[in-house]
């Protein structure tokens, strides 16, 4: 993805290189709302796709820190069956460890989740964003296309033109 952006951005200083003096004024404008858009929207990927890292981490981090608590509170549970001799202080402290810890399951998984449907709405943006980038693409392809034919039929007329002056003298 980042070579296609890459691309759009050399291909964008192409064009501009590319634009003659006579041609400037009435196309430069369309190309400086294209590369202006290009670029915000080059951004907006860079900032999605960070975005989406560091979700994609804290899912990560959540999810082992889910099977971790899934483990304590297993060796809990193991722990408050084999003994059977407990006080009412200590069992009622076991107790509300137990509790404690499948309160922090319970909200560690919906963390991940909800972390889940935003990574997922993440890449459904960024998905948008570069089908956007490949249709102004596109478009800048057929600007540079119309530009090319524009300056190819200006040196023609230019040729005429001194071939003219030329007869004239």
């Amino acid at each position: 993805m980042l070579k296609s952006i890459f691309q759009v951005s050399s291909f964008c200083l192409e064009i501009r290189k590319a634009l003659t003096w006579s041609f400037r004024s009435g196309l430069i404008s369309k190309f400086r709302f294209s590369v202006l858009d290009m670029s915000k929207f080059h951004g907006e990927l860079t900032q999605r796709e960070q975005e989406l890292l560091r979700i994609r981490r804290d899912s990560d981090t959540k999810a082992a820190e889910l099977a971790k608590m899934e483990k304590m509170l297993q060796q809990t549970k193991n722990m408050l069956e084999k003994k059977t001799d407990f006080s009412m202080e200590s069992k009622g402290y076991q107790e509300n460890m137990v509790e404690d810890l499948e309160e922090k399951v319970r909200s560690t998984r919906r963390y991940r989740r909800n972390s889940l449907h935003h990574t997922q709405m993440l890449e459904s943006q960024m998905k948008t964003v570069k089908g956007e980038l490949v249709g102004t693409l596109d478009h800048l392809q057929e600007l540079r296309n119309v530009l090319r034919r524009s300056q190819q039929k200006a040196e023609e007329r230019k040729a005429a033109m001194e071939k003219l002056a030329a007869g004239l003298r």
